[in-house]
Parts: structure tokens; C-alpha cells; sequence
């Protein structure tokens, strides 16, 4: 019971933090039409943890994560909202030990083009006061999606539960003036 409240609360936060991290990240709201229908599918976009780094230097998979998909049924809520597909997994392997060498979380476009990759983040920075990590998925191969990824010890303290969450087109509105581009004229004095 622990362990499935904590998974849950593990996708709640994550679910905030992509909401926050999406806005932040990309300097950019929600704010597009959401699509009926997910490129992904029912099969989902397949993920993994590499070795390496982004681009040239990625390396093999060292652990696939579940595959990412959209929720399903009624949307509800503003129909502005920007549709993003979420995974979780729990991998048998401590965050130390990810930390410790290089690896990047890699989302491909689908099983059927595996080679096309679409999202890809570097595994580093700084791990907050609960030994959790949140890291940004760039687009790849200007395939229009980012997101951003969650990491956290897991409750055994010798895995690491992972939410990765990524969405397309967060980068193309232009929000209270401030472009994609990451422009810092408009930036608001304190």
C-alpha cells in the first residue's frame, strides 16, 4: 500500500512539476489546442536510460523505461490545454549510480521508428533536499517536443522511480511578449 501511494504521489508531483518545468523551461504557458487523437498511440513512445550523453555521444540503453502515452477518455477542463504524454517507471538502479557516470534519458518517436529520436536530457544537476532530480528533455530532430523528466529515490533506496513527461509545441507562442527565443528585454524587474 506504501509503495502504490508513493507512486502516486511520485506521478502527482511529477504531473505539477511538468506543468511548472514546461512553462520554465520553455518560456512558454500552456496555451495550445489539445489533439484528439495522440500521434503515440496505444503502443506509446519508447524511452530508456542511455549511456553517455545527448547527440553524438549517446551511448547503449542501460534501461528501457515504459513507454510514453497520452491519457485516455474525455478531456475536460480548457480546451487550450496542451496535450503531453507521461511515463513511470521504477529502475533497478540507485540515483547515485546514475549520477555517477553519464546518462541521458532518450524518448524516440515509436517502436516502428526507433532510430528517430525526439526528446533527449542529460542526466546531471542539482538534487534537491529529498534526493529527487528534475531534469529537461530538449527536442531533437526538430521534432517539435520537450519535456522534462523526474527522478527520485525509490522506496526500496536501491532504485530510482522515474516520470518522464513530454509534450509538442511548446515552443512556438509568443506569451506577454516574451518569444521562444528566450528574449530577455521583457524580463520583470523586483
Amino acid at each position: 500500500m506504501v509503495v502504490a501511494t508513493t507512486k502516486i504521489s511520485f506521478l502527482a508531483v511529477g504531473l505539477a512539476l511538468a506543468l511548472m518545468g514546461f512553462a520554465l523551461l520553455s518560456g512558454v504557458a500552456p496555451g495550445f489546442a489539445q489533439d484528439a487523437t495522440p500521434e503515440a498511440g496505444v503502443a506509446g513512445r519508447p524511452a530508456h536510460i542511455h549511456s553517455g550523453s545527448c547527440g553524438d555521444e549517446l551511448g547503449d540503453v542501460i534501461v528501457p523505461l515504459t513507454n510514453l502515452t497520452a491519457a485516455e477518455g474525455e478531456a475536460q477542463g480548457n480546451t487550450n490545454a496542451t496535450a503531453a504524454e507521461s511515463s513511470f517507471t521504477n529502475v533497478p538502479m540507485a540515483l547515485d549510480a546514475i549520477l555517477a557516470e553519464d546518462h541521458a534519458i532518450n524518448v524516440h518517436l515509436s517502436d516502428e521508428e526507433i532510430g528517430t529520436y525526439i526528446a533527449c536530457g542529460d542526466i546531471g544537476g542539482v538534487v534537491g533536499p529529498d534526493g529527487s532530480l528534475v531534469i529537461g528533455l530538449k527536442e531533437q530532430a526538430e521534432s517539435g517536443f520537450s519535456g522534462i523528466a523526474f527522478l527520485a529515490p525509490g522506496a526500496d533506496g536501491a532504485s530510482t522511480d522515474v516520470s518522464v513527461f513530454v509534450a509538442e509545441g511548446l515552443h512556438e507562442a509568443d506569451v506577454g511578449g516574451l518569444d521562444a527565443g528566450g528574449d530577455d528585454e521583457a524580463t520583470p524587474e523586483a
